[in-house]
């Protein structure tokens, strides 16, 4: 008899132990490499894109084609990483208030033509005032008329305005966050200056998301951690209908706690 209790206990605790080993060992895979990045926008998540132009006798709103690569490119970033993919999309004109408070958003493309992008970074900015000059803006020289990037005390045009090709080069953003419509959930934010710069940030999250990993601080005591919320600024090279490289110019951890209390 009381070997049976004593074989029962040991079961009892081998099965706690083995519990605990299964859910550390989830956690370090992870906030480790690629999975980091994408760490928390698992399932339920939904892409938000901008409508296009509409087209007589369409029934579904229409997407650039530089939108639909940066999501198929999003969409094998998730496959790499080892996690379920996205399967849900919905555009920017018929997003819902349930759709935002009750899923983890992709948004696509920047708020001069993303009007969920617009008020989700705005909201970031407003909810904490200190991280606004670490949330881009995407706003039009006076002078020039084109869209810049302000970021970081930071200006980031896109040279693709004065380049004739065959070669482009543009300026993206990649900001994941918490979400202002529900802390529970994330949002990624993957928006160029122009549609190439949106295609590009999306297959550097696919490709060359590395260097990202590597700059992205861990501190217990700031409570940083590589699977963490950021913001970044990438240079995407375009050539022949093909991202040929994409570079990490810029990036600040937005979960750094010094950034968020710091009287500055």
């Amino acid at each position: 008899m009381i070997d049976q209790i004593f074989v029962g206990i040991s079961m009892l605790a081998l099965g706690f132990f083995a519990k605990v080993f299964l859910f550390k060992y989830k956690e370090r895979k992870r906030a480790s490499g690629q999975r980091a990045i994408f760490s928390r926008m698992e399932k339920p998540t939904k892409f938000v894109f901008p409508p296009r132009e509409n087209i007589e006798l369409a029934i579904l709103p229409r997407m650039s084609t530089e939108d639909f690569l940066a999501i198929n490119n999003i969409i094998s970033a998730f496959i790499l990483a080892g996690y379920k993919p996205p399967s849900k999309v919905v555009d920017s004109k018929n997003i819902t208030k349930h759709d935002k408070q009750h899923n983890n958003l992709i948004l696509i493309c920047s708020s001069k033509s993303n009007k969920a992008t617009k008020e989700a970074l705005d909201l970031i900015r407003n909810n904490n005032p200190r991280l606004a000059h670490v949330i881009p803006v995407f706003e039009s020289n006076p002078e020039t008329g084109r869209i810049e990037i302000k970021f970081n005390h930071a200006t980031y045009p896109s040279e693709s305005f004065e380049q004739k090709g065959p070669e482009l080069t543009d300026i993206a953003v990649i900001v994941k966050s918490q979400s202002p419509w529900a802390g529970q959930y994330k949002i990624l934010v993957v928006a160029g200056i122009r549609g190439i710069g949106t295609w590009g940030a999306a297959e550097f999250l696919k490709k060359w998301w590395k260097p990202l990993y590597d700059r992205k601080r861990s501190s217990h005591s700031r409570d940083m951690s590589k699977t963490g919320d950021f913001a970044a600024i990438v240079k995407v090279k375009y050539k022949e209908y093909d991202i040929k490289n994409v570079d990490l110019l810029n990036l600040v951890d937005l979960d750094d706690q010094k950034l968020r209390y710091e009287v500055t």
